[in-house]
């Protein structure tokens, strides 16, 4: 049985399946501002008309009872629109969460030669990057289905606690066991930043209109790696203890950020108490994804460096990694009654590579922020300060791009074409890197950064919106988060391959050039700590120097090789990547809530 509600708008006929209510009265017509587009693609049939029957199944999917079911449709129904002072001050708190989270993904890389120096730990180059990557992947699938159950605002104003609780330690740490326990923590918090900033956005902005507010993330994103090489430099020349400011400045701007969510951040979320909530966790999945994660980037941190891949120890870290991965695809589709990434969402051809386009611009993208400064520090001889200053036109022109590609995403609706040149230029520009040496001149130094951002800025949101244009609104967190973790994922992975890679080629080097060190230091950066050693080298006569800076550039051409196949790839799933409708209607399992005088809805002339 049907029953049909014109809508004088859009002059079209909705129809509202109601074989599934038991009690209710018929539900009123939409209001015009959440009105189904007249025509939609063919290939957008995928996302299904939500009538009650489904809303009362995605209260049962994110934790609701059978009882709230009535109260998500209303919600549907309403889609109360937010006032523009307040989605302003949403966005941009989300943003600050944002800028926080990658923030410190690279505000720490200038000063790592420093800390491993202070800490007396030829490892803590490796360690400290990869300990907070490690912590923010591995947990990041988890923060989806929380924010399910529990609700988006809960759940990322508690990421934002651990993520300062983290950033407290690591600015008190007084020995390296602390730091890299706080990096952890911090990286557990950023996961859930990361992920439920695109979530929440996702909930509040249409589809058609998230290329241009997840570009703003995207943007934020790169400012926030252009300005942490820099920061980190300048915290790390003021004293000798000035890297303790690289996580001070997460506080205050973390009290910011969580008071815009806690003050405009209204919406409907699932009613649930703690512990019948923690019986929906897929305590099985959320197990074997973490530890499987950890023993595989474990796994690859140690071999080569600090035990040799045939070991036993690295084999057995890189084995029951991958074994638990396997294990993780078999409970989420045979045994998780509300799995964390339901496999469903792989039915999709445009998702499978839109998220393996996603995975493999994590590695590449993350490669300039992480591995330039690196260059300009270990092959040029920069200070900390000058190697971020040296990275400013890779992450301007991305970030520039990225609010480009979001605002030609939401004039025009269209995706493939960003993503298509994204991936082409984006393996060009990582190929030209291979070509840089001690000798290399500003103008290649700088062309070769900026064609490469032209290539990465697209790619920070078009992928997702591919995702978004495919799945059913009740999968919008697991999709979003799993987008998320393999993005971060791949970061992890590529600074752990790409130091490897790095440190195994010097060691190459050297024992052809090993005559002419001293013996201390050919032995140094024989030993795997060629990225831990690069002050040192700076500390010796410029001979010396010379012939250590060529094995640090034969170290990075040899990286450099990796990343290029790794775009490669980029490029080669881009053309799986299918194209659907992007609808303006807004679709969300927990909208904006409304709030009598303020919040939601604003006056005429604030929303003009």
């Amino acid at each position: 049985m049907t029953s049909e509600y014109p809508d004088e708008k859009c002059g079209a006929v909705e129809e509202v399946s109601t074989s599934t209510l038991t009690s209710p009265p018929p539900q009123p017509p939409r209001t015009p501002s959440v009105c189904v587009e007249a025509s939609t693609a063919s290939s957008d049939t995928s996302i299904k008309s939500e009538g009650v029957a489904e809303i009362a199944e995605i209260a049962e999917a994110a934790g609701g009872d059978a009882g709230g079911a009535g109260d998500v449709a209303l919600q549907e129904n309403e889609h109360p629109e937010l006032s523009r002072k307040s989605k302003t001050i949403i966005v941009l708190s989300l943003c600050l969460c944002t800028f926080l989270a990658a923030l410190d993904q690279t505000i720490i890389t200038t000063a790592v030669p420093v800390l491993a120096d202070e800490f007396h730990s030829p490892s803590a180059y490796q360690w400290i990057g990869s300990s907070y990557l490690l912590g923010s992947a591995s947990f990041l699938p988890s923060w989806g289905k929380f924010s399910d159950i529990w609700g988006r605002k809960p759940v990322l104003l508690i990421a934002a606690t651990l993520f300062m609780i983290g950033s407290i330690l690591c600015a008190a740490a007084q020995e390296i066991g602390l730091l890299l326990a706080g990096r952890t923590i911090q990286g557990i918090g950023a996961g859930g930043l990361l992920g439920l900033v695109n979530v929440t956005i996702s909930d509040i902005v249409s589809i058609r209109e998230r290329g241009l507010y997840l570009s703003y993330v995207g943007m934020t994103w790169a400012i926030a790696s252009s300005v942490g090489p820099v920061l980190g430099g300048v915290f790390t020349g003021m004293a000798r203890w000035g890297w303790r400011f690289c996580f001070i400045i997460n506080i205050p701007v973390g009290l910011v950020a969580m008071t815009g969510i806690t003050m405009f951040l209204h919406l409907h979320s699932p009613k649930l108490g703690i512990r019948e909530g923690l019986k929906r966790v897929d305590w099985l999945g959320t197990a074997s994804i973490v530890s499987g994660t950890v023993l595989f980037l474990v796994g690859l941190e140690s071999g080569g460096v600090h035990h040799p891949w045939s070991s036993p120890l690295v084999l057995c870290l890189l084995i029951f990694g991958l074994l638990l991965f396997f294990l993780f695809i078999l409970i989420e589709w045979k045994f998780a009654a509300a799995p964390i990434i339901p496999l469903r969402l792989f039915h999709e051809r445009t998702n499978i590579f839109a998220y393996l386009v996603g995975f493999t611009h994590g590695f590449v993208f993350i490669a300039g922020c992480y591995f330039m400064p690196l260059y300009f520090q270990s092959v040029r001889g920069a200070t900390p300060l000058l190697s971020g200053v040296y990275v400013l036109p890779y992450v301007i022109v991305l970030s520039v791009i990225s609010g480009v590609s979001g605002i030609v995403i939401s004039k025009t609706g269209r995706y493939q074409e960003l993503i298509w040149a994204g991936v082409v230029v984006m393996t060009l520009g990582t190929g030209l890197y291979i070509d840089l040496d001690r000798t290399s001149n500003w103008g290649k130094l700088f062309m070769y950064q900026f064609i490469s951002g032209v290539g990465c800025g697209p790619l920070f949101q078009s992928p997702l919106i591919a995702i978004h244009s495919t799945i059913d609104p009740r999968d919008l967190g697991t999709a979003t988060t799993t987008f998320a973790f393999l993005r971060t994922f791949g970061t992890s992975l590529a600074i752990s391959i790409g130091l490897v890679v790095f440190n195994n080629r010097v060691k190459e080097r050297v024992e052809i050039v090993r005559e002419v060190l001293p013996r201390e230091l050919a032995e140094a950066l024989m030993g795997g700590g060629a990225s831990a050693s690069i002050e040192w080298v700076k500390k010796f006569p410029e001979e010396v120097r010379i012939v250590a800076q060529d094995a640090f550039a034969y170290g990075m051409k040899g990286m450099w090789y990796f990343f290029v196949a790794i775009a490669a790839v980029a490029a080669l799933a881009s053309l799986g990547i299918g194209k659907h409708h992007l609808s303006k209607q807004l679709n969300s399992t927990q909208p904006a809530r409304k709030r009598k005088g303020r919040g939601v809805e604003g006056s005429a002339e604030e929303k003009a």
